[in-house]
C-alpha cells in the first residue's frame, strides 16, 4: 500500500506504535503498527528529529501528535 502514495523517502523504525515515516514534499507521512496512514502538512523537518530521537514514539507524542494531520486512504489525495 505504501506504493500508493509515492513519498519522497521512507524508513522502517522501532517503535511500538509507528511502523514507519517518510516524507512526500513538505509533509512528514507516518504509518502505524494498525496499518493506518497519516499525513502532517508542513512537518517533513520532524523526520530527521523523529529518526535521531531515543524514542520514536515518545518523540512523536510529544511533538507531532497534536499538530494537523489527515487520516489517508488508498491514494494520496489531490490538493
Amino acid at each position: 500500500m505504501l506504493a500508493n502514495y509515492d513519498v519522497d523517502t521512507w524508513e522502517e523504525v522501532e517503535s511500538s506504535m509507528i511502523k514507519g515515516i517518510g516524507t512526500k514534499g513538505p509533509d512528514l507521512v507516518v504509518q502505524f503498527k494498525d496499518g493506518a496512514f497519516y499525513r502532517y502538512p508542513d512537518l517533513a523537518n520532524e523526520m530527521d528529529h523523529l529518526l535521531s530521537a531515543p524514542s520514536v514514539g515518545k518523540y512523536f507524542h510529544q511533538e507531532v501528535r497534536h499538530q494537523k494531520c489527515q487520516r489517508l486512504g488508498s491514494e494520496w489525495p489531490d490538493e
